[in-house]
């Protein structure tokens, strides 16, 4: 069983389960500080009594007490009231008011006479010491730590010895945490107990002993490093520096380490560190020493640029920097006229202008690099003499130099150049004869012409150019089309020559007319007769165009052939050996009707198999006698004829036989709208009656359509009526 006991200056209450909270109304104001004891003034601290007492009560009710004896007040208890969060709490209490010995209401229940006491600073790294106090009717005691809200040590059983302390190191990870004393008092004769609890303390970090101190050295320029170095000593020791860099009040990203280059984001502004120094529990210091203003660096090598190149106008001069050190300076280039900037000449190089001859040019070069002092260097002056002018294309006379034509200079020169021009005749100057072209009447035929011209530009030295002498000659007449031969390609009959088209349009022709190349004597007119000694020969005929002041323009006509007329080689029926009488070769027949017969044979024995070839029907036909036949056999045909070399080359076939393609008709596609059934053709490569000569035959109605192709020789048709090429 146990009891809640008070002091007489507080009012309780006691719950029905036996344990009832006392409310610390006079609990010292705020956290103790220093060295000084924790305590709680008399009648602050929580005691508890067992269920056993109040079933003694028969009813809940207020005591009204003297002091200082003891109230138990049924009810739902009070809670202990704690100092506000952060308020300072004595160490050292004053001692309690002594006051009569509480009333017991419970016989056997232990008494809280003087509170317990907490001692020491509650700081990382001290120690704090709690007692249990004074108590009555309590021979064992329990001592507890609790860390927010949580046991720390378990318990401890101290002996009735009632002033031996129970002692708690506070180490780093305890930092910040509320710290509680609860002592429980227990009678154990009657089993009955009761507690008093300490109010919470927070546990503060620890603080550090030092004589520390940070400092920088290294130049505060821009590329060189600051180090920053940490003296004298830190207590305790296991603490961790760090390191922070600050351009003015801001922290630059990523300097974290003892050392940091200058950069040129930082010219111009304090450039500082500061050191933390940690460790867990304990409250970081910080170490800051004095900033240090950045300033650009310098270069260690600046050379005066020199200038390369003819100092005349229209050359190209060229700076040449020099080296700089350190590298990576990047170089600006401005040239000068005597003591002005050139607008726009901002290059490395610079081609000298009309406005410099004479003068004075100059180069500056200006080096600039990040975290350095911008440097500005020039170059020695040079003086510009006046530019040459080069002819990119010497002058010549350009055109055709002949009577009618204009002839002009063609010439190239340095860019923005000014000319003159003066044309000369057999080297006198022509008078009016300025301008870049002339124009060749017929009084500068046979003459020599040639042309000077002199040229010119600011600021360059003027010169002279002639270019060489051209002979002026006659004119030409142009062939616009060639002369051509018309008339009956037959001996006896006259060829007429058209005399083409020419310009300009001539004053006169000549004729003259050749037989195989060679002219033929006397034929100087626009006709020609033909005599037997054409035949099997090529006529031409040339044309001469004439006109004053030009050369005569000769063309030549298309050659024409004269034909071979055609021989007769058999004039009767009968068989002929071939190779003596009669020649290998193509042969037409001229005979009538329709019982011509031949065959070529390869003996003369009368046997079937002596024929080669044979041919029965109409006598307008060919044969092909080859060198491997040996006699040829004909009957009903008439006369055979050398083939003639020209035919009608008709459109229409009226009659039956045997045709040569492109001679006697036409190639095309033909049309048949006659009567019968018994209408036989076929298309040739050859006439020896063989069937490798045919291409292809028909045989059946004579309504046809029939095409014969450029690329056959002949073509046979029988019964088929009139053929039409359409």
């Amino acid at each position: 069983m146990s009891h809640t006991v008070v002091p007489a200056s507080a009012r309780l209450n006691r719950a029905k389960s036996g344990t009832i909270f006392i409310g610390v109304a006079a609990l010292v104001a705020g956290l103790f500080a220093g060295p000084a004891a924790y305590a709680s003034p008399e009648g602050t601290g929580t005691e508890t009594a067992s269920e056993s007492t109040a079933a003694r009560v028969e009813a809940p009710a207020e005591v009204p007490v003297e002091a200082p004896a003891e109230v138990i007040v049924e009810g739902p208890a009070e809670p202990a009231v704690e100092p506000p969060p952060g308020t300072a709490v004595e160490t050292i209490v004053e001692p309690p008011v002594e006051s009569p010995a509480p009333q017991e209401v419970e016989a056997a229940a232990p008494i809280n006479t003087a509170s317990p006491v907490l001692s020491g600073n509650a700081v990382v790294g001290s120690t704090v010491t709690g007692t249990i106090g004074e108590w009555q009717n309590a021979d064992t005691f329990t001592l507890t730590w609790t860390l927010d809200g949580e046991r720390h040590a378990g318990f401890s059983s101290l002996p009735l010895a009632q002033t031996v302390p129970n002692k708690l190191p506070l180490t780093a990870d305890l930092a910040g945490k509320q710290l509680q004393l609860t002592v429980e008092a227990t009678n154990s004769a009657s089993g009955d107990s009761a507690t008093v609890s300490l109010p919470a303390v927070t546990i503060k970090p620890g603080i550090f002993s030092s004589s520390a101190k940070a400092t920088v050295s290294g130049r505060a320029v821009a590329g060189q490093v600051l180090t920053t170095s940490v003296s004298g000593a830190v207590s305790p020791g296991g603490y961790a520096l760090g390191y922070q860099w600050y351009r003015g009040s801001a922290a630059i990203t990523g300097a974290k380490s003892t050392k940091y280059t200058v950069t040129a984001a930082d010219i111009g502004k304090p450039v500082s560190v500061k050191v933390s120094v940690s460790k867990a529990g304990y409250t970081t210091i910080v170490l800051a020493p004095a900033a240090l203003t950045a300033a650009a660096a310098t270069f260690t090598a600046a050379p005066a640029p020199a200038i390369s190149g003819t100092a005349k106008v229209g050359s190209k001069l060229t700076a040449s920097p020099g080296t700089w050190s350190p590298g990576g300076a990047t170089l600006a280039y401005q040239w000068y006229r005597g003591s002005t900037a050139i607008k726009g000449a901002t290059g490395r190089s610079y081609t000298a202008t009309a406005a410099d001859n004479g003068k004075y040019v100059k180069v500056r070069v200006r080096a600039s690099k990040s975290g350095y002092k911008t440097v500005d260097k020039y170059s020695a002056a040079k003086k510009v003499a006046a530019g040459s002018i080069y002819a990119s294309k010497w002058p010549t006379v350009s055109g055709s130099a002949r009577y009618g034509q204009t002839v002009k200079i063609s010439h190239g020169w340095t860019s923005g150049s000014s000319f003159k021009y003066q044309w000369y005749k057999n080297g006198k100057a022509i008078k009016g004869g300025t301008k870049h072209y002339l124009y060749l009447g017929s009084g500068y035929i046979g003459s020599k012409v040639s042309v000077k011209v002199t040229v010119s530009k600011p600021g360059y030295t003027t010169r002279t150019a002639t270019a060489k002498a051209v002979t002026v000659a006659k004119a030409l007449i142009t062939t616009k089309a060639v002369p051509k031969i018309s008339g009956t390609k037959k001996a006896g009959h006259t060829l007429t020559a058209s005399a083409g088209s020419y310009s300009p349009k001539p004053a006169s022709y000549g004729y003259q007319w050749y037989r195989n190349g060679k002219a033929i004597s006397g034929a100087k007119y626009r006709t020609y007769k033909l005599t037997s000694s054409d035949n099997g020969k090529k006529i031409t005929v040339k044309v001469s165009a004439r006109k004053t002041n030009y050369y005569t323009r000769a063309a030549t006509s298309a050659a024409v052939s004269i034909p071979l007329p055609p021989r007769t080689v058999i004039s009767h029926d009968g068989i002929y050996r071939v190779g003596s009488s009669l020649k290998p070769g193509l042969y037409k027949a001229t005979g009538t009707g329709d019982s011509c017969y031949w065959e070529t044979l390869s003996g003369f024995s009368g046997d079937f198999d002596e024929i080669n070839a044979n041919y029965f029907g109409s006598a307008r036909t060919y044969v092909q006698i080859t060198s491997s036949d040996v006699g040829f056999d004909t009957s009903g045909c008439g006369k055979w004829t050398t083939a003639p070399t020209t035919g009608a080359n008709a459109s229409k076939i009226t009659a039956d036989g045997t045709y040569r393609v492109g001679v006697d008709i036409k190639p095309g596609t033909y049309y048949g709208y006659s009567s019968g059934n018994f209408c036989y053709w076929e298309t040739l490569s050859g006439f020896t009656e063989s069937f490798d000569d045919l291409i292809d035959n028909y045989f059946g109605s004579a309504r046809i359509v029939v095409t014969i192709p450029a690329s056959a020789k002949g073509f046979t048709v029988s019964d088929c009526g009139t053929l039409t090429r359409k």
